[in-house]
């Protein structure tokens, strides 16, 4: 179906909800969304820019839950809150003519409705080097903030996907399907099933509490901050849910060398502290994002290769330091 589709004149159908008018339309790319950079002209001849998300993946590997309404309504009532709560740098979304935060649009030819979304366009670069330890301090500090508006805030009619266990075993059983078409080995398969029903425990003896359980960013990397001068600000919320604030850490975490991790966690505990035995809970939980991860890219066969080498690497390199007790962040 998407080879049919004009993106462009959706993206002009969607603007006409919104009281803009776009002096320019760029098209930034097709993955998980479509998306476009929207230049306006402001009443002070300034240009002012705006983020259009059409939510369409570029191939079905994505559970349809992402492309719900409620669901991406949930993302930008959080992303809302933040703006009005907190001095978090985000997108802020924008209302459209009706007053709604998504806009449906049905296509004529087939009928499906696709959802899309308009969010201010934030200033910043993303990093093209390791961060520095004082930034990766400053990453902490952010997540720290979100954790703590999230923790605190009541959220009204909230949609999103759950960063659970049983999301880590369904990730597991995704890569169940590449043992059998040899992309790995049934040995590397076992091990990461082992750390599994490890992490399992893990997740089971912490509970969820308002303090460790709530609305996480969960895809906080290079790719979704950026810095403008010396000020980290967060971008693409669109993989937000509920989770373990240390699954969110830990997701983060896999990102960074081992000096920038202990700055990003030094940050982070200058405003909200972490649990005593944080280190094996950490370690558990980055297999357990790391597993997410891998099955996300095994519905992408483009990606096979990859994860023929990084999973027998993380199999003997991370997993089997875990389950003999020897710590690896």
């Amino acid at each position: 179906m998407q080879s049919k589709i004009d993106w462009h004149n959706l993206a002009l159908t969607a603007l006409a909800h919104y009281n803009i008018s776009a002096e320019q339309l760029v098209f930034l790319g097709h993955s998980e969304n479509v998306t476009f950079c929207v230049d306006t002209q402001s009443t002070k001849n300034q240009t002012k820019s705006f983020l259009l998300r059409i939510h369409y993946p570029i191939a079905q590997f994505r559970d349809r839950i992402w492309q719900n309404y409620a669901v991406i309504e949930s993302e930008l009532i959080w992303l809302n809150a933040l703006h009005q709560d907190t001095d978090v740098v985000a997108p802020l979304p924008v209302q459209n003519l009706d007053g709604a935060f998504v806009t449906p649009l049905i296509l004529n030819d087939t009928k499906q409705t696709l959802n899309c979304t308009l969010l201010t366009w934030v200033d910043g670069s993303p990093l093209d080097t390791e961060p520095t330890t004082i930034q990766a301090r400053c990453v902490g500090e952010l997540m720290a903030k979100l954790h703590q508006h999230a923790s605190l805030w009541e959220s009204p009619n909230f949609t999103r996907p759950k960063y659970d266990w049983q999301q880590i075993h369904t990730s597991l059983m995704r890569l169940r399907s590449l043992v059998d078409i040899d992309i790995i080995s049934m040995t590397d398969f076992t091990v990461l099933e082992t750390v599994v029903q490890r992490i399992r425990e893990v997740m089971s003896a912490l509970g969820k509490t308002l303090w460790n359980w709530g609305l996480i960013h969960a895809d906080l990397n290079e790719n979704n901050y950026i810095f403008d001068a010396d000020e980290v600000r967060a971008i693409d919320f669109s993989c937000c849910g509920f989770g373990y604030y240390l699954y969110d850490i830990a997701s983060t975490l896999k990102h960074l060398s081992p000096e920038n991790r202990q700055s990003f966690l030094s940050g982070y505990q200058s405003l909200r502290q972490l649990p005593h035995d944080d280190q094996n809970i950490l370690e558990a939980l980055l297999l357990g994002a790391t597993i997410d991860n891998f099955a996300f890219l095994a519905l992408q066969p483009n990606e096979y290769d990859f994860l023929a080498q990084s999973i027998p690497y993380i199999t003997e390199k991370l997993c089997s330091r875990y389950l003999k007790g020897e710590p690896f962040l």
